[in-house]
């Protein structure tokens, strides 16, 4: 059986080798694979470099569990680094957070809560979702991705805004193996 999967993708640590890393790796999972443009958006600690973000996926013949652990593996193995920038050391930060947003219409908890909330909180999810899948329904809210982005968007405050970024996919992916 085929299933609906949708993955937020996003760095701000190495961020293009990052994304570049998650796609190549990412794509593996699908048999009819998507993905969006790269959306930029401003880290919550000033600080911090800001955020690249994409949305992925597609349909795969995966289980939910067996996505999880593939994309928790995709994760460890794109490592951690050292963050410091703007004269703050973070520390040792992941270079890459990928997160289940939707399988299907499901709604659990376990092992990832689904629907992720990040679809109709953060712009960075919504925006680059709706460019993949506009007509997607939201399983909980019943409204489709399209119609919560043309709500959100024009109420964006400048520090939520995302813009597209010039983003060449076709650049070589890092060989990383943490």
């Amino acid at each position: 059986m085929s299933n609906k999967v949708y993955l937020g993708v996003g760095s701000n640590l190495n961020r293009e080798q990052a994304l570049l890393f998650a796609r190549a790796k990412v794509a593996q999972l699908f048999t009819q694979f998507k993905c969006s443009s790269v959306w930029r958006s401003h880290a919550v600690r000033a600080a911090e470099p800001d955020y690249y973000n994409a949305v992925m996926g597609g349909e795969t013949e995966l289980t939910l569990e067996q996505m999880y652990e593939q994309i928790s593996r995709i994760e460890a193995s794109a490592g951690k680094e050292l963050m410091f920038n703007n004269g703050t050391n973070f520390g040792i930060k992941r270079r890459l957070d990928i997160d289940i947003l939707v399988y299907n219409d499901l709604v659990c908890n376990e092992p990832c809560k689904l629907p992720r909330h990040d679809i109709q909180d953060y712009p960075f999810v919504l925006c680059p979702l709706c460019e993949i899948d506009r007509e997607l329904e939201h399983p909980l809210l019943k409204i489709k991705v399209g119609d919560l982005w043309t709500e959100m968007e024009p109420r964006l405050p400048d520090n939520m805004m995302v813009t597209k970024v010039d983003f060449d996919w076709q650049a070589q992916a890092p060989e990383w193996n943490a």
